[in-house]
């Protein structure tokens, strides 16, 4: 699977690389339109004033890309728990805090997307700015508010934190440097279920691919939403951006990953299954921190614009690399992470 998420992102990066153009080509990424004498004039140019017709179709696609998300989050999270008043819970200490991460993660993309978006149709930066922010923390706070109304869960403070930081860090890069040197990225290497037998004090069997299956589900995407033992969320510095006069390529990032593993529970790895409770390795949960080398995938030199928007739309997944682990107190090294 990992050998396929690599020929997936890293090859056709690699492709693009070597077939777009010369690497010593430098383009200003602050501006409007990046590629501004370099690519021809098209409809994905940025417009340079308000274009009304611009706005509504960025609307219209984010309003049905979200509710086609949020069909599937309902179905995947909330279809099978009953309703009940408005409440709020604490679950900071839950998952080893790797669902605060993804609320990070999610935050920063529908920041950055609602971003592009408003910048295509022609307002101006700061209205795109702070119109992004409101949008991320909107869309995450539907869903929080949805979080409390079920019996499952409830409404969080410190998702809505993770929320609002998560946008924060696309809106103050934005005022800082009018482009984004930090990426927040995601990668999962969707593994497939274990199958570890379990026997309990009883003689009882059960399997950990059961609760695996209960609580991560069986299709591709609920287990790249719900997986965390599969999933790492990344911090990828642009260092280029921040020595423009250098030669390093304007594609190149350092990526540092947060991620867990056996974690089978909020809080502990046990269950019920035919009426015997069961549990796997407690003691083996634990926190894992990554150090790679990534792609910013957008800064590839193109001259081809629907290029760079395609890059661009997977410029939020980590590109699979070697990786440093950091976990237990030691280090390990991975093929890639």
């Amino acid at each position: 699977m990992r050998l396929l998420l690599f020929f997936l992102f890293l090859a056709p990066a690699c492709s693009a690389l070597l077939a777009q153009g010369s690497p010593k080509l430098r383009y200003d990424y602050t501006q409007r339109d990046p590629l501004a004498g370099h690519a021809p004039q098209t409809w994905l140019t940025p417009a340079d004033e308000f274009n009304k017709s611009r706005f509504y179709t960025s609307v219209g696609i984010g309003t049905g890309t979200y509710a086609a998300f949020g069909i599937g989050l309902y179905s995947i999270w909330y279809k099978d728990y009953e309703l009940e008043g408005f409440h709020t819970f604490n679950d900071w200490p839950e998952w080893q805090q790797m669902d605060k991460a993804g609320h990070f993660f999610t935050a920063y993309f529908f920041s950055r997307s609602a971003f592009a978006g408003l910048r295509w149709a022609g307002l101006k930066r700061p209205a795109a700015r702070y119109a992004a922010l409101g949008v991320a923390n909107l869309l995450q706070g539907t869903i929080e508010t949805l979080d409390g109304y079920s019996s499952e869960w409830g409404f969080s403070l410190s998702d809505m934190g993770a929320n609002l930081a998560g946008s924060l860090v696309f809106t103050a890069q934005d005022v800082l440097w009018q482009e984004q040197r930090i990426l927040i990225k995601v990668n999962s290497d969707l593994r497939r279920p274990p199958d570890v037998p379990v026997t309990n004090g009883q003689g009882q069997q059960s399997n950990l691919g059961y609760i695996d299956r209960e609580r991560f589900g069986d299709n591709p995407f609920e287990r790249f939403l719900k997986d965390y033992n599969a999933q790492t969320i990344w911090v990828s510095v642009n260092p280029a951006s921040f020595r423009p006069h250098s030669r390093l390529p304007q594609w190149l990032n350092i990526a540092v990953g947060y991620g867990v593993e056996d974690v089978y529970g909020a809080y502990y790895n046990t269950w019920q299954d035919n009426g015997g409770g069961f549990g796997y390795r407690n003691d083996a949960r634990r926190r894992q921190w990554y150090l790679s080398p990534d792609i910013y995938l957008s800064r590839i030199p193109t001259k081809k614009r629907w290029v760079r928007l395609a890059l661009g739309i997977l410029d939020f997944v980590k590109v699979p690399a070697p990786a440093l682990e950091y976990s237990r107190g030691k280090f390990y090294g991975r093929w890639l992470r």
